[in-house]
């Protein structure tokens, strides 16, 4: 029996971060080793119930230092952990985890990480000192290879890989009920708005110019869905609002599978969050991201959909235009996913390759 630790933004309700937790534990499980998984957790009954594993609370040191005890590994899970954009504090937590590990001479992975930007001149001599001494690195995108290199992380061998999500089943489950539940109708094509809050930056009206034009132009429906219920379900419901014309807001917290399902019934998303894009290519549902965060225009780039640019200086036109062209050639992008995302999962499907070479090593 191999125990298994999983480290991560886990038990946060973040729709993104809860399906690489699932992406994860789906790929061990394939790998077909007996594994006891434990994942260290905000919410250790919500993520027990939720993937069938094991979890303690992530900040009682005395069980996480015993799970880490008792591991013969510890996966730093998926995401982007290592940066000191949300806090320090967050940096040094996973650090801190990895440090523990390797004090009990346990085997380390970074997991499909999306890594920086870490900007503070000690965060990075932290961050080389500590990740220099794990095992494996699989990284998910090539700029998050770039910011490792740069802090000087060179000792142990990196891999390029796939966000693990690429990896995950599309749920077969009948999504349009949820639509149906909030009185959406199924008339017209759907198209989904994926927003959060940033930096204390006003876009509502500009996206609701956008989602007006959309309507009048194309004749659609809107429908908003908040990725992470209680982060963005206030920003769409004012963009909602802004609107002269009708709008849908899914007002529920839904789980991942509940969202990538959604996702895959609409014609088209725009999004700013990053995990909204992948369910999307999942589905081959064609997409206008819009960049808060380099990782964004990255993964933008490796599915080649088109970016509206930063949000902080949004083009309303720009969008349009980008909007128009996706309704004028939508089969050309729906072909363009179908084949990139077979080539994503064959990548993310390497994580879990590097992951058995460890354990056997």
């Amino acid at each position: 029996m191999i125990n298994i630790v999983i480290s991560g933004y886990i038990g946060y309700s973040n729709c993104g971060d809860d399906a690489i937790l699932l992406s994860i534990c789906e790929g061990i499980k394939k790998l077909n080793i007996e594994a006891n998984i434990t994942a260290l957790s905000n919410n250790p009954t919500l993520t027990s119930k939720t993937n069938n594993i094991n979890s303690v609370y992530r900040f009682n040191w005395r069980e996480v230092i015993k799970a880490i005890k008792s591991a013969d590994i510890i996966i730093s899970g998926g995401g982007s952990l290592l940066q000191d954009t949300t806090s320090t504090r967050s940096l040094l937590y996973y650090l801190g985890i990895i440090k523990i590990a390797k004090l009990y001479k346990k085997k380390v992975m970074l997991y499909a990480n999306g890594i920086g930007p870490i900007y503070k001149k000690i965060n990075r001599m932290i961050t080389k000192s500590i990740v220099n001494k794990v095992d494996v690195i699989t990284l998910r995108d090539e700029l998050s290879y770039k910011d490792l290199n740069s802090i000087g992380v060179s000792k142990p061998n990196i891999y390029v890989t796939a966000d693990p999500v690429f990896n995950m089943n599309i749920p077969n489950n009948d999504y349009k009920k949820i639509l149906q539940d909030e009185n959406i109708p199924l008339d017209k094509p759907l198209v989904g708005v994926l927003f959060r809050e940033w930096k204390n930056l006003k876009y509502e009206r500009e996206i609701a110019i956008v989602c007006d034009n959309l309507i009048v132009n194309n004749n659609i429906n809107i429908v908003l869905i908040p990725m992470e219920y209680k982060e963005d379900i206030e920003i769409s419901k004012r963009i909602r609002d802004e609107m002269k014309n009708t709008a849908y807001v899914i007002d529920k917290n839904l789980d991942s599978n509940s969202i990538m399902g959604l996702i895959g019934e609409m014609n088209m998303i725009i999004s700013m969050r990053l995990h909204a894009l992948l369910f999307a290519a999942l589905s081959s549902i064609p997409m206008v991201g819009v960049v808060y965060d380099p990782k964004v225009s990255c993964y933008l780039d490796k599915l080649d959909m088109p970016s509206a640019g930063n949000i902080q200086d949004l083009d309303v036109n720009k969008l349009n235009n980008i909007i128009e062209d996706i309704f004028n050639n939508y089969y050309g992008y729906v072909e363009k996913l179908d084949k990139i995302k077979v080539q994503m999962k064959d990548k993310a499907e390497l994580n879990n390759k590097y992951l058995l070479d460890v354990i056997d090593s």
